[in-house]
């Protein structure tokens, strides 16, 4: 088997070593045999060279100068069986080179399968390209819908690397939408990708040169407009962006709502270290210790709702490596990671996230400058150490027990390292987080690895009698580059749900019988980016709210919470009366200014007028400067007793039965 990989791994450099060494025999043959008497007598001198080149030639062409039987040298007489033998060879392989594009070209238009065109070819859409071959091969299999992959390039790759690609069904076109997209060429391109593809990727990972290829398909659709109705009318093209940055996901969004007409796209965005930090939070779920501890604390017994919101601890999570991976943990963190508001729990009253960085001068100020109100979400402690260093541990010590640690290396070898640094730090006899760990459950360590998790999952196996930690790895390109994870068509599918039942649930509020005339795509195409990426939010945390409410008794019917929903100050006499509605809406309500906090707002303004908007903000003696809203109130006595933002309060409970009536088994919100 390990040779079978070897000849496989080396199958390209053995045949050209096999085709120069066949030349070189050919040409010692020809010499051997023209310029020694014995074999082919006296050759005039100055025909020679030209003799043997010849003769080197007539080899190759299945016709060799000497006859069979004659005498030769060897290197002849093997160059003469050798080389035929090559020039088939690459003689079919320039033909199949020519073949297998033109016949997959006519599979394509015979054949009905999902057709999905990538933009960009790079080591992640390499990957990616890889896992969609395999899927669609599996699909085969088992009888499902298979993928037709077609890559896009600006130039053709080498002729080795598409007959590879072509080989798995990939197959390989070039064409510049990027800097020819209003070119004759361009434009006919575009034209093909609207008719043909049901589902478009750019994956460059320049996200600049991504929205210049979306603007380019969005002039044509705006100076064609039967092709965005044609488009529309078979259906949306599923279409990912890859934005490595927040700020291009924001502009490739704005720019796609303010377009006018049909709108051909189904649009999403991805980025690597995202989709990395969802891997993590959906394999190990921050909030599993916390609500386990809790459960386990008022077994047997009926709690009152309030004593289970302040027994519940508030995660304390250690981010090892502040790079683009541990900057997007640290963000879904801070959206999701107040599991209470009220919690009561000792050392574990709010969100603490403490990172472990070599240069956390530099995290300071990459957070400072993102969530100018961190203060309001969390505490940040900050390790300014190698993570090999005596002084980490020093540290850590000093703090409570950390509940959850995620290594965010982008170096594999040092993700390992501080792996087993931690393990043994949680294991230390004496240890604090060892005595946690028989409490609340032993702690979850993600380690990101970007090609494969083997090392991690042979670790576990050699420790098997650790219980004070569980290890993952999470983010390799396998488990994240996903025709799922990439499209996320699931996630908006439930994303759109859930904003459809909460738009129906404001409708029964307002004793309308009627059903929405909107479809659930009109509803969704009628939201802001920041609200759209609010739903995402709320489907992320959904997992949370429905084992929190196995924890709290039941909540009162739909119909009845919201029947005064009109009144504010008859429904919020009545939601004082339902603690459980009560607490609840004020989790809710913690959970949406949080996610403000972390999309760079800044603080409370009463102007209804300014919401949204960048204003200036007083408080505690200090200044702050960002987004503001009439409903970023952190006290929810305070949000009751404002005029304006009370109003608002019936929305956090509408936000509630929105997630009682998401059935995880129907993968619907």
């Amino acid at each position: 088997m390990k040779r079978k990989r070897w000849v496989e791994r080396h199958k390209g450099l053995l045949i050209m070593g096999g085709t120069l060494l066949t030349l070189a025999l050919a040409v010692t043959g020809s010499c051997q045999y023209y310029m020694q008497p014995q074999y082919a007598g006296e050759v005039v001198y100055d025909r020679l060279w030209s003799t043997i080149l010849y003769s080197v030639v007539k080899l190759y062409t299945f016709s060799p100068t000497v006859n069979i039987g004659i005498r030769t040298p060897l290197c002849y007489e093997i160059a003469r069986w050798a080389a035929p033998l090559c020039t088939a060879y690459w003689l079919f392989r320039a033909l199949e080179a020519v073949l297998r594009h033109r016949i997959e070209l006519l599979s394509r238009r015979l054949g009905k399968r999902r057709q999905i065109a990538v933009f960009g070819y790079n080591e992640e859409s390499a990957a990616f390209l890889q896992n969609l071959a395999e899927e669609s091969e599996k699909n085969r299999r088992d009888k499902k819908e298979e993928y037709s992959i077609a890559l896009i390039t600006e130039q053709m790759p080498e002729q080795e690397l598409q007959l590879q690609l072509e080989r798995k069904h990939i197959l390989v076109y070039q064409a510049d939408v990027i800097h020819e997209g209003n070119t004759e060429e361009g434009i006919a391109f575009i034209r093909k990708c609207l008719d043909n593809f049901s589902e478009i990727v750019l994956f460059y990972e320049d996200g600049a040169l991504n929205f210049t290829i979306l603007k380019n398909f969005m002039e044509y659709v705006r100076q064609h407009p039967a092709a965005g109705k044609r488009a529309a009318r078979k259906g949306r093209i599923h279409c990912a962006v890859r934005c490595e940055k927040k700020i291009l996901k924001r502009m490739v969004a704005d720019y796609y709502d303010h377009q006018e007409g049909e709108k051909p796209f189904e649009l999403t965005s991805f980025s690597m270290p995202e989709m990395a930090a969802w891997d993590l939070f959906e394999k190990m779920p921050l909030y599993t210790n916390s609500l386990t501890w809790t459960g386990e604390k008022i077994k047997g017994r009926e709690a009152a709702v309030q004593e289970v919101m302040e027994a519940i601890p508030n995660p304390h999570l250690l981010i090892a490596g502040f790079g683009r991976c541990g900057q997007a943990v640290f963000e879904e963190a801070l959206i999701a990671g107040t599991l209470s508001f009220c919690s009561r729990a000792e050392g574990y009253e709010r969100l603490r996230i403490t990172i472990v960085d070599e240069n956390c001068a530099r995290c300071r100020r990459v957070i400072e400058s993102r969530y100018p109100r961190i203060e309001k979400i969390c505490d940040v402690e900050y390790i300014d150490e190698n993570i090999e260093s005596i002084g980490v541990d020093r540290r850590l010590r000093s703090l409570p027990p950390v509940t959850y640690i995620a290594v965010c290396f982008s170096d594999q070898t040092v993700s390992v390292s501080a792996m087993e640094k931690m393990a043994g730090f949680l294991t230390a006899p004496g240890s604090w987080n060892w005595i946690a760990a028989k409490e609340s459950g032993p702690v979850p360590i993600g380690v990101r690895m970007r090609s494969s998790g083997a090392v991690i999952g042979y670790w576990m196996e050699r420790k098997r009698e650790a219980s004070a930690y569980t290890i993952q790895a999470f983010g390799t390109e396998k488990q994240i580059l996903t025709h799922e994870n990439v499209i996320r068509s699931a996630m908006e599918e439930r994303a759109k749900n859930f904003n459809a039942a909460y738009a129906k649930i404001q409708r029964q509020m307002e004793a309308s019988g009627e059903e929405p005339e909107l479809t659930k795509e009109e509803l969704w195409d009628g939201l802001s980016f920041e609200k759209k990426e609010s739903n995402r939010a709320q489907v992320k945390n959904a997992p949370y709210m429905r084992e929190l409410l196995k924890l709290l008794p039941p909540l009162p019917k739909r119909e009845d919470a919201l029947k005064n929903g009109r009144d504010t100050d008859q429904f919020l006499e009545e939601l004082e009366r339902v603690p459980v509605l009560d607490l609840l809406a004020a989790q809710e309500h913690r959970r949406w200014c949080n996610f403000h906090y972390a999309s760079g707002y800044a603080g409370y303004d009463p102007d209804r007028s300014r919401k949204g908007k960048i204003s200036k903000v007083e408080e505690n003696g200090e200044e702050y400067y960002g987004k503001v809203h009439y409903c970023l109130i952190d006290d929810w006595t305070a949000m009751k007793e404002d005029q304006e933002a009370r109003k608002t309060i019936i929305y956090d409970v509408c936000s509630i039965y929105g997630y009682t009536m998401c059935r995880e088994e129907e993968n619907v919100l």
